[in-house]
């Protein structure tokens, strides 16, 4: 049994024994027990700072920061990130799609496991100018997802063209650092001004977003050559998205996380499998 074909067997066994364990354990319930008091704790000491951030309303901003967040939401990605593979950037295009899936499945895992609810409206004026954002208010609230996306994927761009840009120096190094680091705070203070999150969701999402941007950076190269030219990838990553359905925790409460989660692994599953076909037809 070669090195690859072990990881596999053990990625896929790893999988099994958390949702034998899970279950047997109620190890969701437990790790909720023990996160949601001090995170509810923490939204409801938030409230005084969105209340004071909120007194600077107005339309202008209303527009901007709604604008901005659609931005960078999941319906975005969905459109954008076709256009990368039609644009012959194949290789971004399978990375970003693959990270895409990743923070979108872990952000919402951690939200249903902690099942800590957004800050109150009313005294919190929500704002939720488009229909994805009335489905994002009705998920829970740390870690943030908009912040926590912007993190790993204007992070991963931003990698991604200073490794391939022959040219470039230090002074672009600090420009596209400094651009990445002004978009993830735009995003961080536009969700807290609309009422979307707390000061505690979005540091969630800056510090889970950081971590999972950190291992995709070490793992990313060896992820896009085994869906390139791996064994049994096809067959790996359908047992691997059915038992990431079961895998996945229940809320306190039912959310739409779970259907966003369902959607966007069935978009990474169909890029895997057409990339498999297209090797196996060359």
């Amino acid at each position: 049994m070669d090195s690859l074909t072990f990881w596999q067997g053990a990625t896929l066994s790893g999988i099994l024994l958390w949702i034998f364990l899970s279950s047997r354990l109620n190890l969701t319930q437990k790790i909720r027990s023990l996160t949601q008091p001090f995170v509810v704790q923490h939204v409801i000491a938030g409230t005084p700072l969105i209340l004071r951030i909120q007194k600077y309303h107005n339309r202008f901003l209303d527009a901007f920061f709604s604008g901005l967040s659609c931005g960078v939401s999941v319906p975005f990605y969905t459109a954008f990130l076709p256009l990368l593979f039609w644009s012959g950037h194949g290789k971004l295009a399978r990375q970003m799609t693959m990270l895409m899936a990743f923070c979108d499945y872990t952000g919402n895992c951690i939200k249903d496991v902690v099942s800590a609810p957004r800050p109150s409206s009313p005294p919190v004026r929500r704002i939720t100018a488009t229909k994805d954002e009335e489905d994002n208010a009705m998920e829970y609230g740390l870690p943030s997802s908009h912040t926590l996306n912007t993190v790993c994927l204007s992070g991963y761009l931003l990698h991604y063209v200073l490794a391939y840009n022959e040219h470039g120096g230090t002074l672009q190094e600090i420009a596209g650092l400094a651009i990445v680091c002004l978009l993830v705070g735009l995003i961080a203070i536009g969700r807290v001004y609309l009422g979307m999150h707390s000061p505690v969701d979005i540091v969630g999402g800056l510090v889970f977003g950081l971590i999972i941007l950190a291992f995709w950076l070490r793992v990313h190269i060896q992820v896009d050559e085994f869906i390139i030219g791996g064994k049994n990838v096809t067959y790996f990553w359908v047992a691997f998205s059915f038992l990431l359905l079961f895998a996945y925790p229940t809320p306190e409460s039912p959310t739409p996380s779970f259907e966003f989660h369902t959607a966007f692994n069935g978009v990474a599953l169909g890029i895997v499998r057409n990339i498999s076909d297209l090797i196996c037809a060359v």
